[in-house]
């Protein structure tokens, strides 16, 4: 099972799940995201090959609310991944 997350949103909650392999013998032994595309490669232990592409609900930008600016572009990216990056180096460093 694939469990998609948006960790800007919810980092508990998965948006979106998908069975990926046939099998509960089968195990993923690896994932590859496109940097370009909504595209993931999923393999297994068994060398089969699933293409899982993003929902376009879920690809949607949030709406902008009124009198508030949505900020676009690879810096605010940037910074939304080092905030959650410095959550998960708390977490280690307090066990």
């Amino acid at each position: 099972m694939a469990h998609v997350f948006d960790l800007a949103v919810n980092k508990y909650e998965a948006i979106c799940n998908q069975p990926v392999v046939a099998k509960k013998k089968n195990k993923i032994t690896h994932v590859q995201f496109n940097p370009i595309h909504p595209i993931i490669i999923v393999g297994d232990d068994r060398g089969h090959i699933i293409c899982l592409k993003l929902s376009p609900n879920l690809r949607k930008m949030p709406k902008e609310k009124k009198g508030q600016e949505v900020q676009k572009g690879p810096a605010v990216e940037i910074a939304k991944l080092d905030k959650l990056l410095n959550l998960v180096r708390e977490v280690k460093t307090k066990t």
